[in-house]
């Protein structure tokens, strides 16, 4: 079973690695191409990018051959990026700059070393090598990276403005590392919990972190978000086939649509599943009055009568202090009449005794 399981892993990455090579955008002319040309420790020569067994403390440098077919010269920027994990749950390798996940011991950028800026001729074939250092303490797992190439825009475009950006095409070649066949199993755990804006929709985030130098290719998300007390949850958010990189991190969200942020404690319970274990979470937090105003007056998609919080709290409160005032004072002057009443019967009574004698 367990062999069953490294072969069913293995074949995971590959596929991920498989969809990452070619181009990451559309463009309406394709100025460049580019090709991996794989090294003697490619693991497998059937594929068109680099899973690599690497040996701790050893350099290893990647070629790739860029092709430029066409009748004027082109610059291309190139990188060595780390695998990310976007916010809609999907393996990224086209960001430079990105934080280091706080699991990871190293990550691909880090020991990864590339030309910045790269002139192709026209009608030309040059070949750019990506320098990598091993670390000298082995590791088990993998290690994902990407060697990303953007063409620079010409004069031209840049002067068409915003038009432009569908003029530029960008290519990336995954990039596996890994020194042994020890498996490793993903191991999940949920961060902060919060309340945000994105794309100026209210949402609340879950911050899922993958601490483990594993791939996950088909996790299922399920998220429920309670109010207050209540069974039933206000709002939910359920995905499947999402993946995670190695060591990485991302938010997933559950979006309010066009509801308010409406001031209480709430519970997240979360699920995850990656088709071999399950994972469960419950979160309790709270949202401020002045947190909820603060997103409701900037959301886009709010109705104009809700962009300003009806402040319920403060009224159920404020109304509940004045009954509690009003109560008291009834309470007290009901006791001072009964006093009071109770007095008069006492004299009374003393009257009549005086009377009958």
């Amino acid at each position: 079973m367990k062999k069953k399981r490294s072969k069913f892993v293995c074949a995971i990455i590959l596929l991920l690695l498989a969809m990452s090579v070619g181009p990451i955008s559309q463009a309406s002319e394709i100025d460049f191409s580019i090709k991996a040309v794989l090294p003697e420790n490619q693991r497998s020569k059937e594929i068109s990018y680099f899973d690599l067994r690497v040996t701790p403390g050893e350099k290893q440098t990647l070629s790739v051959e860029l092709t430029n077919d066409t009748e004027k010269d082109i610059t291309v920027y190139a990188s060595a990026n780390s695998a990310i994990t976007n916010d809609n749950g999907v393996v990224d390798y086209s960001y430079s700059d990105t934080k280091k996940d706080s699991s990871a011991k190293f990550t691909f950028s880090e020991i990864a070393s590339s030309p910045k800026e790269i002139v192709l001729p026209k009608q030309s074939i040059k070949t750019v090598e990506c320098v990598i250092d091993i670390p000298t303490e082995p590791f088990d797992g993998y290690v994902l990276g990407g060697l990303y190439f953007e063409q620079k825009e010409d004069k031209a475009e840049k002067s068409q403005g915003a038009l432009a950006v569908g003029n530029r095409f960008s290519y990336v070649v995954g990039v596996l590392l890994s020194e042994t066949d020890q498996e490793v199993k993903p191991e999940l755990a949920l961060n902060q919990v919060k309340t945000t804006q994105i794309n100026g929709n209210n949402a609340v985030t879950m911050n899922i972190q993958n601490k483990q130098a594993a791939m996950i290719k088909k996790l299922q998300l399920d998220a429920k978000l309670y109010y207050e007390n209540e069974t039933k949850p206000r709002y939910e958010n359920h995905q499947k086939s999402l993946t995670m990189a190695p060591n990485t991190n991302f938010n997933y969200k559950i979006e309010l649509n066009e509801q308010p942020f409406v001031a209480g404690n709430y519970t997240v319970k979360l699920k995850a599943n990656d088709g071999f274990r399950e994972w469960d979470w419950e979160r309790k937090f709270e949202i401020k009055e002045k947190e909820a105003k603060k997103y409701n007056a900037t959301a886009i998609n709010l109705p104009p009568n809700q962009k300003k919080q009806f402040p319920w709290t403060l009224v159920i409160s404020g109304s509940v202090g004045v009954l509690a005032v009003i109560l008291g004072i009834i309470y007290y002057f009901n006791q001072k009449m009964k006093k009071e009443q109770k007095r008069q019967e006492e004299k009374y009574e003393a009257l009549k005794k005086n009377l009958e004698q």
